[in-house]
């Protein structure tokens, strides 16, 4: 399956109308994404692929409320992450560690 079937099976859309914005949606994820990865990353691997998914539905999610913390619609109320990313850092960092990341990687020595 594609990020883009994926996505619609993830959301409920069985149709075509809405292809063209989910794959806006799924570009700017992945563009977004690879911010946080090494220059050398051209492409988002594989094994983050559940990222770009995550992410891009919470952005299909959000549309029409861009820019607000919080909606309320008939007595319904929805608040959003101000960083979309946030809770996947984990595994990023833990792919591609860093000097500054919360996630290390180190040695036991035991006598």
């Amino acid at each position: 399956m594609s990020r883009l079937e994926d996505v619609k099976t993830i959301i409920g859309i069985t149709d075509n109308k809405q292809d063209k914005q989910l794959e806006k949606l799924i570009k700017l994820t992945e563009q977004r994404l690879l911010a946080f990865l090494p220059p050398e990353e051209a492409t988002v691997p594989d094994r983050l692929g559940f990222v770009v998914e995550e992410v891009a539905v919470k952005r299909y999610n959000r549309v029409g409320a861009e820019g607000m913390s919080s909606e309320t619609l008939d007595g319904h109320s929805t608040k959003f992450q101000d960083d979309d990313f946030e809770e996947f850092m984990v595994f990023i960092e833990r792919l591609y560690p860093s000097n500054n990341s919360s996630y290390k990687v180190g040695k036991a020595t035991f006598y």
